[in-house]
């Protein structure tokens, strides 16, 4: 069997062959960013990796076992998406902060490092005790850091609006601290009279 799932620029595809599913994506190349490929079902989706240049597209190929989606609620696929990890020519990050593409060498917890893979670059900032971490929020995506939902904190930093997550310095999670400079952030959620959620 052979599912096709059409992205903006692009497409993923996947064959079933005995126990194995391969996993294709193209999309234009662009040189605009970065792209990664997904498979998506229900409330949960799979990272296949990073489309690479190749004959003039960005393209990914990747074999998983069926067994592996069976166990994830992936199979059979009910969707994919190609999405940017970042963009190329990037801004350099707001004051006090640096870029961190590997966020889940930060973590010390094995669960939390996981689910920091699929972050991609988010913001890092060092904290007087530990450090947080800054992930651009995006309405109507997965929630990043799914297992510190209730830790999280809606702030705005130089105009966007970020998830905090503060950790300590070995990398475990702390309640969200409320000493970020002024100027920088609109205060967390509870501290707010109005709704700082997009509309």
């Amino acid at each position: 069997m052979e599912w096709c799932f059409e992205c903006p620029d692009g497409a993923v595809t996947v064959r079933q062959e005995g126990d194995r599913a391969i996993c294709q994506a193209i999309r234009s190349a662009r040189g605009d960013g970065l792209y990664k490929a997904w498979l998506k079902g229900g409330k949960s989706r799979f990272l296949l990796g990073t489309l690479i240049p190749d004959g003039g597209a960005l393209r990914l190929r990747r074999i998983v076992p069926v067994i592996q989606l069976k166990n994830l609620e992936l199979w059979p696929p009910a969707g994919a998406e190609i999405t940017m990890a970042f963009p190329f020519g990037e801004p350099s990050p707001p004051p006090g902060f640096q870029w961190e593409d590997h966020p889940e060498r930060r973590m010390g917890d094995p669960l939390l490092a996981q689910s920091a893979k699929e972050l991609g670059r988010v913001l890092i900032r060092k904290e007087e005790n530990g450090f947080s971490l800054a992930v651009r929020f995006q309405p109507g995506t997965p929630f990043p850091l799914t297992p510190l939902f209730c830790l999280s904190c809606l702030e705005q930093i130089s105009g966007t609006w970020y998830l905090r997550f503060d950790f300590s310095r070995r990398g475990y999670p702390e309640l969200p601290h409320s000493s970020w400079p002024a100027g920088e952030t609109m205060g967390e959620i509870h501290e707010k009279e109005e709704n700082p959620w997009p509309t």
